[in-house]
């Protein structure tokens, strides 16, 4: 019996592999990375860091009230250049990248009809913590958004944490970025605590307000 050819099965798993997006995720298109967001129907997020996928499910309610909250006080104390923006795709290292919980960005861009925001753009990124993103949101994210130069960085707890101590939840930590290149942290607020941060301009920090149902 002559031997059975591979070549038409092979060329036919080249093709699948060449129309999936989870081939090698690190090259994906800024269109192929929005078709897996929009096609999510679960609400999951797909984010890229350093060619390695994020799939994080969608956040829980009390994330988003907090976030819709801090993004509306951020909104009103802004000046009339800059927008806060939520759940909005970001570039990094010029490639498909993550998806922040609030940014504050220029405004012509946006105003422009960006698809895509570049971090030139921010100056201000926000990111509530889940459980399911613990690391991701406290380690890999700052380090990549400080790799970026954004200027500002903002964490919220939501859930109890190590070296919580007495603080009531939610915490909000506030950073600038270093000379050094890393972030610096500059405020510690805890729920019943309002503090007046003025990076990237003056607003008041007050974590109670925005976890208020």
């Amino acid at each position: 019996m002559p031997a059975r050819s591979t070549e038409a099965p092979m060329q036919a798993r080249e093709a699948r592999a060449a129309r999936s997006p989870w081939r090698v995720p690190g090259e994906l298109e800024v269109e192929e990375w929005f078709e897996l967001n929009t096609q999510a129907d679960d609400g999951s997020r797909y984010e890229l860091i350093d060619g390695s996928l994020i799939v994080s499910p969608a956040p829980l309610p009390m994330h988003q009230w907090i976030g819709d909250n801090l993004r509306a006080a951020l909104q009103e104390a802004a000046p009339e250049d800059l927008v806060a923006i939520t759940a909005t795709g970001l570039l990094l290292d010029g490639r498909p990248g993550v998806i922040p919980d609030i940014m504050v960005v220029d405004r012509q861009p946006v105003r422009d009809g960006a698809s895509v925001i570049r971090p030139e753009w921010v100056r201000l990124v926000v990111e509530i913590v889940s459980r399911s993103t613990t690391m991701t949101d406290r380690v890999v994210k700052p380090a990549k958004y400080a790799e970026a130069g954004i200027p500002g960085f903002w964490r919220i707890e939501t859930h109890p944490f190590r070296g919580q101590a007495d603080e009531r939840l939610p915490v909000v930590f506030t950073y600038r970025l270093g000379e050094d290149g890393q972030y610096q942290l500059i405020h510690r607020v805890g729920a019943g605590e309002v503090v007046a941060v003025g990076e990237p301009f003056k607003v008041a920090v007050d974590p109670e307000a925005f976890a208020r149902v």
